[in-house]
């Protein structure tokens, strides 16, 4: 798929909104079904949408427009930085950028699970404590 077509962009979209279709896309932009499906069938880029996610989400026009570059237009922060002296983080994000916008929203949803059950755990963690100082006789 180029990089610059209407179905590319649209995926940049989802990236940007952490969506996995047009249904949900249209959801969180306002903009109708039938419009959105107009969008990919005349591969015509939403250059007005494109403007207005990139000034609210803080997101590089170029990287949504073009594919081009970095997503995040904003600058880096220390954290930022200690992720680049990571060899793991700076490995996964590496392998991330070589990889097309479909596998990137794959390991994004994986990722989200992953965490999502991570913090499940640790609230049934607490919750065990506070129960086992519950049934402890006084």
């Amino acid at each position: 798929m180029d990089k610059k077509s209407a179905a590319a962009v649209l995926d940049r979209l989802h990236t940007v909104f952490g969506v996995k279709n047009d249904s949900q896309l249209c959801e969180v932009t306002g903009v109708n079904r039938p419009t959105m499906g107009n969008w990919r069938s005349r591969n015509s880029v939403p250059y007005p949408l494109c403007v207005s996610v990139a000034e609210e989400k803080g997101v590089s026009l170029d990287w949504l427009i073009t594919g081009e570059g970095v997503m995040d237009r904003s600058h880096r922060t220390n954290e930022d930085d200690a992720l680049l002296d990571d060899p793991l983080e700076r490995s996964i994000l590496t392998l991330c950028r070589s990889l097309d916008e479909e596998a990137k929203r794959d390991i994004q949803s994986v990722a989200q699970e992953k965490k999502r059950l991570s913090d499940i755990e640790k609230q049934l963690t607490k919750l065990m404590l506070a129960l086992a100082d519950i049934k402890r006789p006084a």
